[in-house]
């Protein structure tokens, strides 16, 4: 059996690692690794392997992963932190605070602006932008075969969590393993809505003057 092709998937908490993995799983010869893990132990059948995590850690990029292909999705911070306060109601715990964020956005602008073999970077919001393109990009130059149903999530039943059943109705955002799948089987559009900013004053504040997210988010303050 040939070796499967190491993929995996990271970025920040809330920012779309679940849904991309969920989308790219969708590929015939992609085993999709459901629970999430930072390091693929198993081969597969098939050419490719995919995992995810919803952390970005050094080591990704260093010689531990050099067979990986990385994949690095960063989210626009006003729904990346809206989302945050909605679960955690407004306690947000320490690995996922705002220093955390900007830790990873920098190694996003690191990647992004210095592009490497076999990383790949891309904001969640380019994800959807004219019919998938950016992200079709990304499909292309790793060697997928694919057709465009793999962008309809009504054909498919995407899973985030082992034995965690997908339920009809929306469920209450603290059931927190039921509520992300149940968002993964969503339409595979942006929920970026300027509807959904619920956010402090004192987050707003670190947003929209951060040196570095302006950098990827140049209009952020136009939501305001």
């Amino acid at each position: 059996m040939n070796k499967s092709q190491k993929i995996l998937i990271c970025g920040f908490p809330h920012c779309g690692t679940s849904i991309l993995k969920s989308i790219i799983g969708h590929i015939e010869d992609v085993e999709e690794i459901c629970n999430e893990i930072q390091v693929i132990t198993k081969n597969s059948g098939k050419k490719f392997i995919l995992c995810k995590f919803p952390f970005t850690n050094d080591k990704f990029f260093g010689e531990k992963y050099k067979d990986y292909i990385k994949i690095f999705i960063i989210r626009n911070p006003l729904f990346v932190f809206s989302s945050l306060n909605k679960r955690y109601n407004y306690s947000i715990p320490n690995n996922h605070n705002f220093d955390c964020y900007i830790n990873t956005l920098t190694k996003f602008i690191k990647y992004k602006n210095n592009p490497k073999k076999n990383i790949y970077t891309i904001k969640y919001e380019d994800l959807f932008e004219n019919n998938y393109e950016e992200f079709k990009k990304i499909l292309n130059d790793i060697g997928f075969q694919y057709d465009y149903s793999i962008f309809d999530n009504s054909k498919y039943t995407n899973s985030i969590i082992s034995g965690t059943k997908l339920v009809d109705k929306k469920p209450q955002n603290n059931n927190h393993g039921v509520y992300r799948t149940w968002q993964i089987n969503q339409p595979f559009i942006s929920n970026n809505d300027i509807s959904k900013i619920d956010l402090n004053e004192i987050q707003i504040e670190k947003i929209v003057n951060n040196q570095y997210i302006l950098q990827i988010y140049p209009d952020i303050k136009s939501a305001f």
